[in-house]
This record gives C-alpha cells, sequence and structure tokens, in this order.
C-alpha cells in the first residue's frame, strides 16, 4: 500500500524529509514513528498507520515533497510481494543523425493541450478569492508547483499597485530586489507570517472581552499545589486552572466545539468529538501551539502533566503528530511580565483562541461600594462563520463564573 504525505497543518502544503527512523525491510507496527519531517510548524514525527514491512522509501533526507505525495509503501499482512518491475529512469530522447530525415508533418496538426498547472488546493482557494490569475505566477514548490504563500504575495503586490490602469499590455514585473540591510525571515518566522497572514485574510472574527476575578484561584492554589507537587512531581500553575475551567466549559458548549471546512467549495463545519486545546508555548524567535488532547473531566494533576510534556516537545522544536490535529479553541497566557489585556489571531483551522492578560489589581464595584480586586482579562475572538455574539458572549460569562467560583479537581 501507499503511505501518503499527510497534510499535518491547515497551512502545510510541502514537507521535507528529515530522518528515516525505518528501512526498506523494516517491519512496522501501527503508530510506530516512521520518519521525521520538517514541515511548516515544526519537526513532526510522523507515524506508521499500519503493521506491515516497509518496501520502499520514495524520497531521500533533504527532500522536498507536496502534500498527497507518496512517501513510503508498505507490505502488509497477507499481501503478496509485488512482482511489479521498478519503473525505469526517463531517457532523453537520441538526437536524430545526419544520414536521418526527419519525420513529415502530418497535414492537420492538432494543438497540443495546455501545459497542466500544478498548485496546492489552498493556492486555488486563495486565488479564487482574490482574483489571482494562477497562469501568471512563478510557483515557488518542488516542480514549479504553486504555493499559498506564491498567492498571497501577489495580493500584496497587487495592493500596492497604482490604481491607474495601464495603456499598453503589462508586461511581467521583475521582483524588486531587496535592500542592501534587509534580512530574510527564519523558517519560524516564515511560518508565523504565513499562517497569520491566511488567518487575517481568510478568517472573519469579533472579539468579546470580560474582567475575570482571579483570588478563588490563588486560594486553591496554595491549598493544593504544595500536596501536587509533594505526590506527583508537578508544579501547579495558573494556566493548568485555565486549561481545566476551559475544558469543562467547553465540554458544556458543543456549539463551541466546531471547525470550518470548505476546501471542497462547500461551507461545512466538523463537530469535534473531544474537547482538544492548542497551547501557545512561546519559544525563540517564534511560538508553537501543541495541543492538549481530551482535556474534559480531567484532574488538575493529569492537566499538569499534560501540560508540562506539551511545553517541552514545543521548546524542543520536536512535535508529535497528535499536534498537528487542529483544536477546536487554543489558549495564549501571556503571563505575569505582560500586556494587561490583548487580542491573539486564530490559527488557521481552528474557530477560536482566548488571550489571558497578566494577572494584576484593579478597582471594581462590590457591594454598592468599591473594592481592589485581583484579576484577568480574558479576550475571546472567534470565528464568525460558525459562532454568533450570544454563543461567544455565553461561553465567556460561564468560563467566568467557573473560574471565579469553582470548584477544582485536584486529582
Amino acid at each position: 500500500m501507499d503511505f501518503l504525505l499527510p497534510k499535518l497543518s491547515a497551512t502545510m502544503e510541502t514537507a521535507t524529509v528529515g530522518r528515516w527512523l525505518k528501512n526498506v525491510g523494516d517491519t512496522v507496527k501501527t503508530g510506530e514513528t516512521l520518519v521525521e519531517l520538517e514541515t511548516d510548524k515544526a519537526t513532526m514525527e510522523v507515524e506508521s498507520p499500519v503493521d506491515g514491512t516497509v518496501t520502499e522509501l520514495m524520497a531521500e533526507a533533504g527532500a522536498e515533497l507536496a502534500v498527497g505525495a507518496v512517501l513510503a509503501r508498505f507490505r502488509t499482512a497477507g499481501e503478496p510481494k509485488s512482482t511489479t518491475p521498478a519503473k525505469p529512469a526517463a531517457v532523453a530522447p537520441k538526437a536524430a543523425s545526419p544520414s536521418q530525415k526527419p519525420a513529415a508533418a502530418p497535414a492537420t496538426s492538432r494543438s497540443a493541450p495546455p501545459p497542466r498547472l500544478l498548485a496546492s488546493p489552498m493556492a486555488k482557494r486563495l486565488a479564487g478569492m482574490h482574483d489571482v490569475d494562477l497562469g501568471t505566477l512563478t510557483g515557488s514548490g518542488p516542480h514549479g508547483r504553486i504555493r499559498m504563500r506564491d498567492v498571497l504575495a501577489a495580493v500584496d503586490a497587487g495592493a500596492q499597485a497604482p490604481a491607474s490602469a495601464a495603456t499598453t499590455a503589462p508586461s511581467a514585473a521583475a521582483p524588486r530586489p531587496l535592500p542592501a540591510d534587509a534580512e530574510p525571515l527564519s523558517p519560524m518566522r516564515s511560518r508565523i507570517a504565513t499562517a497569520v497572514s491566511l488567518s487575517r485574510q481568510t478568517i472573519p472574527s469579533f472579539v468579546l472581552d470580560r474582567w475575570i476575578d482571579t483570588a478563588a484561584v490563588a486560594r486553591a492554589r496554595s491549598m493544593l499545589g504544595p500536596d501536587l507537587e509533594q505526590s506527583g512531581g508537578v508544579k501547579l500553575t495558573f494556566t493548568d486552572f485555565l486549561l481545566q475551567a476551559l475544558a469543562d466549559c467547553l465540554a458544556q458548549s458543543p456549539r463551541m466545539l466546531v471547525r470550518y471546512a470548505g476546501e471542497g467549495g462547500q461551507p461545512a463545519l466538523i463537530r469535534s468529538q473531544s474537547v482538544d486545546i492548542g497551547l501557545v508555548v512561546a519559544v525563540e524567535d517564534g511560538v508553537m501551539i501543541p495541543v492538549l488532547r481530551d482535556l474534559a473531566g480531567k484532574s488538575l494533576a493529569s492537566i499538569a502533566g499534560a501540560r508540562q510534556a506539551a511545553v517541552q516537545r514545543a521548546r524542543s522544536g520536536r512535535l508529535s503528530q497528535a499536534d498537528a490535529e487542529p483544536a477546536s479553541m487554543s489558549l495564549s497566557n501571556v503571563g505575569r511580565a505582560g500586556a494587561d489585556r490583548f487580542e491573539a489571531i486564530i490559527q488557521p483551522g481552528e474557530s477560536s483562541i482566548i488571550a489571558i492578560g497578566r494577572e494584576h489589581e484593579k478597582v471594581v464595584p462590590r457591594a454598592g461600594g468599591i473594592a481592589v480586586s485581583s484579576g484577568i482579562n480574558a479576550t475571546l475572538s472567534v470565528d464568525h462563520r460558525l459562532i454568533d455574539g450570544v454563543t461567544g458572549a455565553g461561553f465567556l460569562g460561564n468560563l467566568a463564573d467557573r473560574i471565579e467560583l469553582g470548584p477544582w479537581s485536584a486529582h
């Protein structure tokens, strides 16, 4: 059977083979790591989809492949050995000798079919949205394949072009050279630039904001933290309380557990069957977003362990294949040394993200008077194609009540 290069993120169009962990002739089990791929998100470990034997590796380390290309071939249990000989390498046609006369052209010749246009599905979709002629673009992918970044560059160039129409047919403009002091973006920043540009251009979102008192969380953390650290060896953080509260509220809000799907031209939604939350982790020169899976009903101890493992994966630059599947929501917690409030950008493939500002004191009305309260600003960004303001506001209100009132499940 053929194992095709999977799409490991919403913005992934190609991947580079990093390191094969299996060789031809090796047996593999389902879920066993087969290869490391360098994707638009991170270096990811890709697992075998079947039990079987590796019969062919279709690309060497360093090769760049498009999504859907054959990555490897397996022979599964009960499948006979293939007797089909390997295809010979393409041979260039021989030049005609001087004594050979060229064949006469036929009396009537049919026009050759137009060359096939190589473009990723995401590039085609963006081109249709922005009225970009793919035939005018030069692809930066393998074999000239047009990528999403090529269409985005054309859109940006069109926005900067003068509005007046030219009197003569325009010729293909050569790209402007970069200034002498320009520095190329790192792979990490390039991935971020592509993702946030795609989000801003394709996800119509709105923002909701709520102040949430965190005194109850501080008390619970001081009571539960030492015991959990001593018994489980995991330090309990404020983020763990946020994750448990988010998971519980998402489990009770099925309208928030959706993702948009429109690749086939037919707008649709996908309902998540589990509560999965992406965690934005700051790393050198950028961020990574590992995903914590199936958090509904999980204890603080279990969530703390999963959060710690996710942060380690992100900071080592090696996300797992499970991190590639999108979550319904992501959490970005700026921590103590950040801004009081900020808005986060929804990840392509997801429907919402919540941004948590630093914990700080604020004067609030209380019982007919005023008081100083310690808390956070929670800012929820939502994909309006799927979720309306009433649903988002109701979710944010439930989250505020959950954080302010508890209860918390420690074990």
